[in-house]
């Protein structure tokens, strides 16, 4: 077992929760990716082709500019491979089409939990993306993992919204 994480949709963030006066526990796996997805990774200084074909910008020049944010944790700048994702940048996207920004969330995803396969806490990773049929500015994605030895792969259900799609 491992602490839980209680995703809180209205404030973007995630807490722990408080059970009979103690943390509460949770799926370590679901931790895990929690962790992964959840916790802004470092911007990179140029934005790779896939960014840049759903309007992911470099970060801006401005001192001032929330644009010039790369946020990340100070901590990996010592690191070999950052934690998190990059869902953040997505509030940068732009929905032209039905297919880019679903694709680019995949990568995303992908990218923040390799450290799972590489350290050998999965064997595989699989991903689906698709818009919610109940909110165009959400997109909802699944997240299938399946451990060394297991019968069936655990999957996580996640979604997330961003203004201006």
């Amino acid at each position: 077992m491992d602490i839980a994480i209680v995703w809180n949709v209205a404030q973007a963030r995630g807490d722990w929760p408080i059970v009979s006066g103690d943390l509460g526990l949770d799926n370590p796996l679901r931790s895990a990716v929690m962790v992964s997805l959840f916790t802004d990774r470092v911007a990179p200084d140029q934005p790779s082709a896939q960014d840049a074909a759903v309007g992911i910008q470099a970060p801006g020049n401005a001192a001032t500019s929330a644009m010039s944010d790369r946020r990340g944790w100070w901590g990996d700048a010592y690191a070999d491979r950052p934690i998190g994702s990059r869902l953040w940048q997505l509030r940068r996207a732009i929905k032209a089409g039905e297919t880019a920004v679903l694709l680019e969330l995949e990568q995303i995803v992908r990218e923040s939990l390799q450290w799972l396969i590489d350290d050998g806490i999965v064997d595989t990773i699989t991903v689906t993306t698709a818009w919610s049929a109940t909110s165009a500015s959400t997109a909802e994605f699944a997240v299938s993992l399946l451990e060394p030895g297991a019968a069936q792969p655990q999957t996580f259900l996640f979604s997330w919204a961003w203004e201006g799609l």
